[in-house]
C-alpha cells in the first residue's frame, strides 16, 4: 500500500480548498484491484475542471511550497477513495502541445463527509488559457476505491473542462438515512425528510455576490421523481443543505419516497472561483450509493 504525508489545512475563496503535499514513494498493491466494483459498476474519472490558472493564493505557500500563484484543478471520481492510496505522482496531465505534467500536491479537501471523498484538487503548473492549456488528465498510479473489494482507477483518464467554461453537476445519487442528521461542519437537512440526494458539481460552487446558494438557488433546483403509477413528476426539493463547507457537494433534501431519477438546473445562477457563470445543467440520478 502506498502512503503519503500531509500537514495542516486551509480554505481557498470559492471551494478550491485547502492544500497538502502528498510525499510517497510508489509501491504497487500486492492484489491489483479489478477495475469494476462487486455490482459491475466501472472505475471512471469523471471529470476534470481547469478551476483557477496561475491564481493560487499566497496562503497556499504554508502548506504546499510554492503553491501560490499555481494552478488549482479539482477531478471527481465515480468511487469514494482510500485516502491512504492518494499522492502526486497518480496523476499525469497532458497539455494542447502535448506537455506531461505531474502536480506538485493533491488534496481530497474540503469535500471530506461521509460519501465525499471522491474530489481531488490538483495543484501545480498544468498550462496557460489560452495559449496552452490542460486537455486531459490520466491516473497512472495504483488509485484505489475504499470500498470492500476496493477498484483500481490506474489507466483511467477525462477530458478536462476549459478554464472559461462554468462549473456543471457531474454526479448526483441517493445519501444513506444515516447520514441525514450526521454532525458535520456543513448543514444538514431538516427533520421529516424522507430523501436526499446528494449533487456534486465539477467544481466549488458559490452565488455571483460570493455568498452560499440560499432559498432562491433551492427553488432553482428541479428534482424528476417517478410516481408508484409509472408516471414522472418535477418537484424542489423542500430544503438545500450540505453548505458552509466550501466543496462541491449539495444536499437536496425532499418530502416524498417517490425516488429521485434526474436532477437539473438552469444556466446563469452559480459560479466557480475563476467567476464563470453555469450552463444549464442535468444530471441522472445514480441508484449506487457508496
Amino acid at each position: 500500500m502506498k502512503t503519503f504525508i500531509c500537514a495542516g489545512g486551509f480554505f481557498v475563496a470559492l471551494g478550491l480548498a485547502a492544500v497538502y503535499p502528498a510525499l510517497a514513494a510508489d509501491q504497487a498493491p500486492s492484489n491489483n484491484p479489478a477495475a469494476v466494483d462487486g455490482s459491475d459498476h466501472e472505475a471512471r474519472l469523471v471529470s476534470a475542471f481547469f478551476g483557477l490558472d496561475n491564481d493560487l493564493p499566497f496562503g497556499a505557500n504554508r502548506l504546499c511550497f510554492g503553491a501560490s500563484g499555481k494552478d488549482g484543478m479539482p477531478v471527481v471520481f465515480s468511487h469514494t477513495l482510500d485516502p491512504d492510496t492518494l499522492q502526486a505522482e497518480d496523476f499525469e496531465v497532458v497539455t494542447q502541445s502535448g506537455d506531461v505534467r505531474t502536480p506538485k500536491c493533491v488534496t481530497l479537501r474540503p469535500a471530506q463527509d461521509p460519501g465525499e471523498l471522491r474530489t481531488v484538487l490538483l495543484i501545480g503548473e498544468f498550462g496557460d488559457s489560452p495559449d496552452n492549456p490542460p486537455v486531459s488528465v490520466k491516473v497512472v498510479g495504483d488509485l484505489l476505491s475504499d470500498g470492500a473489494p476496493p477498484v483500481n482507477f490506474n489507466g483511467t483518464r477525462t477530458n478536462v473542462t476549459p478554464l472559461v467554461a462554468g462549473p456543471s453537476m457531474v454526479l448526483a445519487e441517493p445519501v444513506p438515512e444515516s447520514e441525514w442528521t450526521r454532525k458535520t461542519s456543513s448543514t444538514s437537512c431538516p427533520k421529516g425528510v424522507k430523501q436526499v440526494i446528494r449533487v456534486t458539481w465539477d467544481g466549488g460552487v458559490r452565488r455571483p455576490d460570493g455568498d452560499e446558494p440560499g432559498e432562491a438557488e433551492r427553488e432553482l433546483y428541479r428534482v424528476t421523481v417517478k410516481r408508484p403509477d409509472g408516471s414522472s413528476d418535477e418537484i424542489n426539493p423542500v430544503a438545500l443543505a450540505e453548505l458552509e463547507d466550501t466543496d462541491n457537494n449539495h444536499f437536496l433534501c425532499l418530502d416524498t419516497t417517490d425516488p429521485a431519477v434526474a436532477i437539473s438546473f438552469p444556466a446563469g445562477h452559480l459560479v466557480d472561483p475563476n467567476k464563470d457563470m453555469n450552463p444549464d445543467t442535468r444530471i441522472t440520478v445514480s441508484r449506487v450509493v457508496n
